[in-house]
């Protein structure tokens, strides 16, 4: 298999699995989330076709690859739900209860 179609297939099964709710892992355990971002490495590894422990891997990860570590990819999307609550507009997709019941002092 080419590098182009394992790329898809691992972003197909792998990463969104690991994107999907994610904010459900705000305050998790660090272990679990070492465990995803064990994974996380573990796709990368197969889709960049190197090892974890190569000269510039982490730099791979982030800037080819423009993957987000997991706990860095949960923050970002609790960052973006909130933003979109609190800013309700036309590009919000939060129901008006939503908005209106959340608060930041």
């Amino acid at each position: 298999m080419d590098a182009e179609s394992t790329a898809t297939l691992v972003r197909a099964f792998v990463t969104s699995r690991i994107d999907y709710c994610n904010s459900v892992h705000v305050g998790a355990p660090k272990a679990l989330i070492d465990k995803l971002q064990r994974v996380l490495i573990a796709t990368a590894n197969v889709t960049s076709e190197t090892d974890k422990y190569d000269l510039g891997f982490s730099q791979l990860l982030h800037e080819k690859l423009q993957w987000l570590d997991v706990r860095d990819s949960v923050t970002f999307k609790l960052v973006v739900m909130v933003r979109r609550c609190l800013n309700p507009g036309h590009l919000s997709t939060s129901p008006s209860t939503v908005s209106h019941s959340v608060f930041v002092s």
